[in-house]
């Protein structure tokens, strides 16, 4: 998985650093953090791309996430 997917913000707790995304292809992906390239935080309703990436348990988590402006 090296293309950048998009998607829109569910959720974001700054306090934990992790929250979901609802990807455009209707799949649900975990984000922390540490995947934020260029804001500290996420807020509910941001449309953003990432880089979609699988764990070992089949679930994926995005990883260097960009608000679209």
């Amino acid at each position: 998985m090296s293309d950048r997917a998009s998607g829109v913000v569910k959720w974001f707790n700054q306090a934990r650093g992790y929250g979901y995304i609802d990807a455009d292809d209707g799949s649900e992906v975990r984000v922390a953090k540490e995947a934020l390239d260029d804001f500290p935080f996420l807020t509910e309703g941001l449309r953003v791309t990432y880089l979609p990436v699988a764990d070992a348990d089949g679930s994926v988590h995005a990883e260097h996430v960009r608000v679209v402006e």
